[in-house]
């Protein structure tokens, strides 16, 4: 998976990604299902370049898809190239941007949150 800070919290989390702050200008790597242990989530400066590519020698094609929805096929020897985009979007807040992430996180999976226990 290859994804901003605020596609973190879906898609890579899922996978078991890092979850990063918005505000951080980043690409995110996340591998699903890796087939090596060394192959691990990885976080890259917003100014690098990504390619992923499909071997000319690959047993098989490969397919990619854009936000779950568009689906490409990348035939052997091809590849899709992984840039941030010049045209950030703008987000709205509540308060500020990183009380309403860190609530969001909190609402919605429970983070640095705790069941009270019945005392003994």
């Amino acid at each position: 998976i290859f994804s901003t800070p605020t596609g973190s919290t879906a898609y890579s989390m899922a996978a078991g990604g890092s979850v990063v702050h918005p505000a951080v200008p980043a690409i995110l790597v996340t591998p699903i299902c890796p087939h090596v242990l060394s192959f691990r989530s990885m976080i890259f400066p917003d100014h690098v370049v990504l390619r992923c590519y499909v071997p000319s020698d690959a047993r098989s094609t490969a397919c990619v898809h854009f936000d779950g929805k568009h689906r490409t096929e990348l035939f052997r020897g091809e590849s899709v190239e992984i840039r941030m985009s010049a045209h950030p979007v703008p987000t709205i807040n509540r308060a500020d941007h990183s009380s309403d992430w860190l609530g969001s996180l909190k609402r919605n999976f429970n983070f640095n949150t705790r069941v009270k226990q019945k005392p003994l």
